[in-house]
């Protein structure tokens, strides 16, 4: 009996001790936590200190704008150097323009259906690969509304230098339409898709970039070839299809981004056309 006792009396006074030590653990492991959290929260605010720095340190030539611009103007000033130089654009067409329409054995090349393949397969792509996971850099009305006004200034852009410039085709319309070549309509049409499909998917592969190009460069040589526009033409028309589109993805994110602090649902553009008009309706909801 007296053992019992004293064993009680043994845990009476230990058991408060066992309680308070196991107080102080618990108190010092949610320290720990709380420190962890505050260390992880230095660490994302050090990281995204840096990338603001990179980015306001970036050298002008080191911009998406001129990155993005290299190649159509490398190609823009190819063109302008095709046509300065005497008899150069008349020796590549006669070297090109192998399957003249006007010939009997005259190919159809598909370049009027191709021209629409790189857009077609950006939707196409978008579809079949969100089911993977992998998803296009916009949703869909912001991508149509994006390729929509891409579509019209590019095709505006193509008339009106027309009008300007009134370089003949190497050879007559058979059709009887439109005789001003420069720059290319059908080639402009092609790297609109091209860039649309590149802007879009080119993050998932690389591949996916080079297809939607290929198929481009496809259509501004069966233009060539069909001896409908000389290659100064073509050249030129990839420049503004390619310009044309990244301008409008550059006007697009710049306009979303003046309101980075809305949720993007509140922010919308979409494409409208009846009998007389065709353009954008942007609309803010607040």
């Amino acid at each position: 009996m007296l053992k019992i006792i004293i064993l009680l009396f043994i845990s009476y006074i230990v058991s408060p001790l066992l309680f308070s030590q196991e107080d102080s653990i618990r108190h010092i492991n949610q320290r720990t936590v709380e420190q962890e959290d505050t260390i992880r929260l230095i660490n994302q605010k050090t990281v995204e200190q840096e990338d603001s720095t990179q980015t306001v340190g970036k050298k002008w030539y080191q911009t998406q704008y001129i990155k993005e611009s290299i190649v159509p103007v490398t190609l823009a000033m190819a063109s302008a150097t095709i046509m300065v130089i005497p008899d150069l654009k008349k020796n590549l067409q006669n070297k090109l323009n192998w399957n003249n329409d006007q010939n009997p054995s005259y190919k159809n090349l598909g370049d009027d259906f191709v021209r629409y393949l790189p857009t077609i397969t950006t939707y196409l792509l978008s579809d079949a690969l969100h089911d993977y996971g992998f998803k296009a850099k916009h949703r869909f009305f912001e991508r149509t509304a994006i390729i929509t006004v891409a579509y019209i200034a590019s095709d505006f852009v193509v008339y009106r230098t027309k009008k300007l410039t009134q370089v003949h085709r190497p050879v007559t319309n058979p059709s009887g339409g439109e005789d001003y070549s420069f720059p290319s309509q059908h080639t402009a049409m092609a790297f609109v898709g091209a860039t649309f499909l590149h802007k879009e998917l080119g993050h998932i592969s690389p591949w996916i970039s080079v297809g939607g190009y290929l198929a481009a460069s496809y259509v501004g040589y069966s233009r060539i070839a069909r001896n409908r526009h000389w290659t100064s033409d073509v050249l030129m028309g990839a420049t503004v299809g390619m310009l044309i589109t990244h301008a409008t993805y550059w006007a697009y994110d710049g306009i979303m981004s003046l309101f980075s602090k809305t949720d993007k649902k509140s922010v919308s553009m979409t494409p409208y056309t009846d009998l007389e008009n065709v353009g954008i309706s942007f609309s803010v909801q607040f």
